[in-house]
């Protein structure tokens, strides 16, 4: 019996069908999800997923909504158990964000896929990403009034260091990064390279 299978039998439709929907998402991406298939899975009936969700645009953002809720939760979490000085806890709450995004790939593939959703849906998506953001901008704006990085507007700083975190995972998740100039680093020798290089670019004081 499927997990999701598991949940819908204890009472729990609607989480059981977000399972569902995120397997599908992770085994042929968002563009192969239907309601029909998502229902498969979680072994209830075509009909039984619109006592939630009024069609796939709902369903995704749904999936999108509890993947950015994860995210947020475990960066707190990382930051939580770090020190307490300003330049730890921005550390670890980027390096959640990698791990995050390395760890979930079917979670962090379909946040970031909002071209799928309608324009009612869109607009609620960018609503909900739009934390990890100002989370970001708030951290570098700590960090510079204490002097432990470059001074300058923390937005498009912020801007930078997401689209740099993305595009490697995007490299890692999509199985490219391996083939380029025959990489002879482990993953998480990467990864770090990937974080050491955005701290130096905002010229972090320390790391």
């Amino acid at each position: 019996m499927t997990a999701a299978k598991a949940k819908y039998h204890h009472g729990d439709l609607r989480t059981a069908l977000l399972d569902a929907a995120l397997d599908v998402i992770g085994e042929i991406g968002p563009q192969g999800l239907t309601i029909r298939e998502v229902a498969r899975r979680a072994g209830v009936s075509h009909a039984a997923p619109y006592r939630h969700f009024t069609d796939k645009d709902e369903l995704i953002l749904a999936v999108v909504e509890r993947g950015f809720a994860l995210l947020q939760r475990t960066m707190r979490e990382r930051k939580d158990a770090a020190p307490p000085d300003a330049m730890h806890q921005f550390a670890a709450s980027g390096m959640a964000y990698v791990d995050f995004a390395l760890n979930h790939p079917a979670y962090y593939r379909v946040m970031f896929s909002g071209d799928l959703l309608s324009s009612t849906g869109h607009v609620s998506l960018q609503h909900t990403s739009s934390e990890a953001l100002q989370d970001m901008v708030a951290d570098i704006t700590r960090c510079q009034e204490l002097g432990m990085v470059r001074k300058g507007d923390p937005v498009p700083q912020a801007l930078a260091i997401l689209s740099t975190i993305h595009g490697f995972v995007s490299l890692v998740n999509d199985n490219r990064i391996q083939h380029l100039l025959e990489n002879p680093y482990t993953l998480d020798q990467m990864r770090d390279m990937v974080v050491t290089s955005i701290f130096e670019g905002i010229g972090a004081r320390t790391a």
